[in-house]
């Protein structure tokens, strides 16, 4: 299973419709605040995937299609347990502690945090961190978003990047 990660759009979507469409086997697409309705367009765009979202310290609309978006959000795939969040209510920009602690909080083994701008891949205390960066407004450099391949057995990342 394939899947896109993209956060902190901050309205530039032209990085997030060309990894959308350098990868159209992706099967989800997991964005992860700070441009929420930088999505509505890319959805009827790019219809195929499914959309997980959180919203973040930015997103000023708690809906999509009349459907609440929350602030933190799990899903389970590949029998893998991924929380999802944008960062900013555990302090993302000061450290993984609470990231680490949301993740025992949850049972999680992947937490997928925006809000520093910066990517960043780290397995700690059995626990995968992933941020992809940011894909609207990046801190120095090219516009970057994350990929998550899964199998049962397997977790496997990577951060790709948009000129």
């Amino acid at each position: 299973m394939e899947c896109i990660i993209f956060s902190d759009s901050h309205g530039h979507t032209r990085a997030m419709r060309r990894a959308l469409s350098l990868h159209p086997n992706a099967d989800v697409v997991f964005f992860l605040g700070d441009g929420l309705s930088d999505l509505f367009g890319l959805q009827q765009e790019f219809p195929a995937h499914t959309y997980v979202c959180v919203r973040g310290n930015c997103d000023f609309t708690g809906a999509i299609y009349g459907t609440p978006v929350p602030k933190t959000e799990e899903i389970t795939l590949m029998g893998h347990k991924i929380v999802l969040t944008h960062g900013d209510l555990y302090g993302a920009k000061y450290g993984e502690e609470g990231l680490l602690n949301l993740a025992k909080q949850r049972n999680a083994k992947i937490v997928l945090f925006g809000h520093t701008h910066d990517p960043l891949e780290r397995y700690e205390e059995g626990v995968w961190l992933f941020n992809p960066g940011s894909v609207g407004e990046p801190h120095g450099g090219n516009c970057s978003f994350g990929l998550l391949t899964l199998n049962e057995d397997s977790v496997l990342f990577s951060h790709g990047e948009i000129e």
